[in-house]
Parts: structure tokens; sequence; C-alpha cells
């Protein structure tokens, strides 16, 4: 199972001292975070993400977001599939945090703990990890392999539905094969009719293969016409690739990205000609053409962004 973490002030500045404070509660949170790592990692039963790898995880997610998110559920569908729970770490002050345990898929807090600064008997600060640390990775780890039992189950009930299902075929195919069996010892019995069918069957698949071979070289005439125009379109799409790339490099140097429409377009442009390889590949002539329209289409709408 996968589990990532991110950290989140909670509180709201309303004068200085709260402005002031909001170092020493990132560097609480921050601490958190590297403890629950610690602690993670510890187990061999999870795989740990830190901060960065979920960050990258939810800036893939956004790129998508309207096909990944649940209105109805809330989830994320596994932030890619990538994610299985989070821990969301947030707190408003320096001393205390709410450390919850959140099913990506479905958006339900599955464990919470509330964790506060270690202190001795007399109240003092001290450094060490706070003993809410180690009961909330415990509660993940159940939940986790609650999650696996579940998944198994679910696994296992598949596996049995596609056997049934294969050994079902297998029963109609045989007796398929005793059908046409029986059919074929009639056939031979039928004296003086068996050369004769013979033929017309063999004449039959004949026309049929000289139809097929007609029809796939009419196919592959309209692909040759719409080739070049395809391969122009593919190399117009590794030149705007190449253009965004480096654009955004250049952003990202300054502590800018790119507008969300360029990336939201870069990444339709790229499915566009994936679709229009796919269907290349199949000799599906009318899915090329208007995948082919559509991915001109969209270069041009990017073309105009420049």
């Amino acid at each position: 199972m996968s589990v990532g973490t991110v950290t989140k002030y909670s509180g709201i500045a309303t004068n200085q001292h709260d402005i002031d404070s909001i170092k020493a509660i990132n560097d609480y949170l921050n601490n958190l975070e590297s403890d629950l790592a610690k602690e993670f990692v510890s187990h061999g039963d999870i795989d740990y993400l830190d901060r960065m790898n979920t960050d990258k995880l939810f800036e893939e997610l956004h790129l998508s977001s309207v096909a990944a998110f649940n209105f109805s559920s809330g989830g994320l569908r596994g932030l890619l599939g990538r994610l299985d729970f989070l821990v969301v770490v947030d707190s408003s002050e320096p001393t205390t945090a709410r450390v919850r345990l959140i099913d990506v898929e479905t958006g339900a807090v599955k464990a919470i703990e509330t964790c506060k600064h270690k202190t001795s008997f007399w109240g003092i600060s001290q450094d060490g990890v706070p003993d809410c640390i180690s009961s909330f990775v415990a509660s993940a780890r159940e939940v986790a392999r609650a999650r696996l039992a579940v998944n198994a189950a679910r696994l296992r009930r598949q596996l049995e539905q596609a056997q049934a299902a294969k050994q079902s075929a297998v029963a109609e195919q045989r007796e398929r094969i005793r059908n046409q069996e029986a059919a074929q010892q009639l056939s031979r019995a039928q004296a003086g009719t068996e050369a004769k069918a013979q033929a017309e069957v063999n004449a039959q698949i004949a026309a049929q293969n000289e139809a097929l071979a007609k029809a796939q070289a009419e196919v592959d005439a309209q692909i040759a016409l719409i080739r070049p125009a395809l391969d122009d379109a593919m190399a117009r799409l590794v030149s705007a690739n190449a253009f965004w790339e480096e654009l955004s490099r250049q952003l990202a140097s300054s502590g800018q990205s790119l507008r969300s429409s360029v990336r939201t377009l870069l990444y339709s442009v790229n499915a566009d000609a994936k679709r229009c390889q796919e269907a290349l590949s199949r000799g599906q002539v009318n899915d090329l053409r208007t995948c082919l329209s559509r991915l001109n289409r969209d270069l041009d709408t990017l073309d105009g962004f420049k």
C-alpha cells in the first residue's frame, strides 16, 4: 500500500504575532512529517512517499482533475492509481497538530490522532518523537491490512468468476464441436453430395478472401492518402512539445508555470496523437480522419498561445 503526507497551516493570521508564529508551526509540522516518515519506513508493508513525490502526484492529477475527481464520493481515484492513503498533518499552533489518514479513493477519514509537543513532567518542551506517531502508524497499518484483505477477496472473486466463465466457454465449445462432427458424419453419409458441397464451400471461401483482399487494398489506399497529413501533424506535435517544454523550464526558473489552459491543451493534443496512431494501426480510416482533424485543430489553437 502507498502512503503519502502533506502538511497544512490551518490557522488564520490576524496579527503580527500570528504571522511570527507561522515559522515555528511549519517547523513543528515538518518535524512531525519526518517522524511519521521514519516510523512508516521502519515497516516493510507500506510504501511511503515523501512530500516532494506527493506534490508531483498532485501536479499530475491537476492535468486530468475533471476525470479523476468523483463529485459524489469526493474520491481522487487513488491519485492516478499511485497513492492509496494520504496523511494530512495540520496545525494552527506550534505545539499541537492533528494527523488524519484519508482514503483517497473515497475521501473518508480512516484514522485520526492529536499530536502534542513532547514535554517533561514539569511542562518543559523536549526533543523526541511524540507518542501519537507510533499509535497513528499502527492504526494506519491496520487500515492498510484491512484494505489489502478486501482487495484480495475481490481478486479471488474475479478469478473464480473468470474461471467459471472459461469452463462454461469450454463446455459450449465442446458441444459445438460435437454438433459439427455429427453434421459432418451426416454429410458424409449422403453419397454423391460431399464433393459438390465441398466445392461450393471452397468457392465461397475464395470469394470471401477476394472480397477481403479488395477491401484491405481500398483501406491501404485511403490510408496512404492520409499518411502525409498525419506525418506533418506528428512533426508539428514534436515541435510544439519541445517549444512548450523549453518555455516551461524557463518559467520554472523564475518561479512561474504555464497557464492551466496550455497544460490542458498539451495533454489533449498528445492524447489525440495517441488515438490517431491507434486508428492507423487498426486501419480505421474514418476514425483516423476524425482524429487527425481534431489534432490539427488543437495544434492550431496551441500555436495561437505562443
